[in-house]
Formats: structure tokens, sequence, C-alpha cells
């Protein structure tokens, strides 16, 4: 299996994508090429809706995040939530460019994009 796209779910809701992007990279420093955590701008807080995609710049990069990470626990923000990822349905970081290019993710401040 060579795809390295996944979502990442169940992520704390307070979570920032910087503190994202530590998380990754605390098992696989500069491993990843595209992070993308949807935040909640409707509700007048600052919020992740609990999910990201993150393209891994290698399969095995992927498989040491995967066993290192997969089903245990955030131990962030008081969370229970336990880590799980699926493969996303776009692969590889230009198929996720595209796919995001037009979100409105585009049309808020530019540290979020």
């Amino acid at each position: 299996d060579m795809r390295t796209t996944v979502m990442i779910k169940n992520i704390p809701n307070k979570m920032t994508d910087k503190e994202l992007l530590e998380f990754i990279n605390n098992v696989c420093p500069r491993r990843i090429d595209f992070l993308y955590l949807r935040m909640d701008f409707k509700n007048g807080i600052w919020c992740n809706v609990g999910y990201a995609f993150v393209n891994f710049i290698g399969v095995q990069d992927l498989l040491v995040f995967a066993k290192t990470k997969l089903n245990e626990k955030w131990n962030m923000y008081s969370s229970e939530k336990i880590l799980q990822m699926s493969y996303a349905n776009y692969q590889g970081k230009e198929a996720l460019v595209e796919k995001f290019k037009n979100s409105c993710i585009m049309d808020e401040r530019e540290e979020w994009r």
C-alpha cells in the first residue's frame, strides 16, 4: 500500500495547527508536507472540528506515526479522546492542495491558510 495521506480523527477541539504539527514532529520530525486542521469559524469561538488531513512524505513515515500514536489517548486538554486515523479520499500533497484551494479557509486570516 503506497498511500501517504490520512485523516487524523478525534483531535482535542482546543488543539491548534501548530500544536498538531509539533505533536506529529515529536514522532516523525519534518516528515509531513501538508497539514489541514479544519477549524470552526461559525460559532465565535476558536476551535477545531476534531479532524485533520495530513500527508506524510513517505509510507514509512506514516507507518512509524501510526504504530506510535494510533489508538493512544491524546493526553492534552484533559481530553479522553483516542487518536484514530483513516486513509483520506484524496492522496498526495498535490491532490490536497487542489482540493482545498477553493475552501472557505482561503477567505479567513492568512495564518489559518
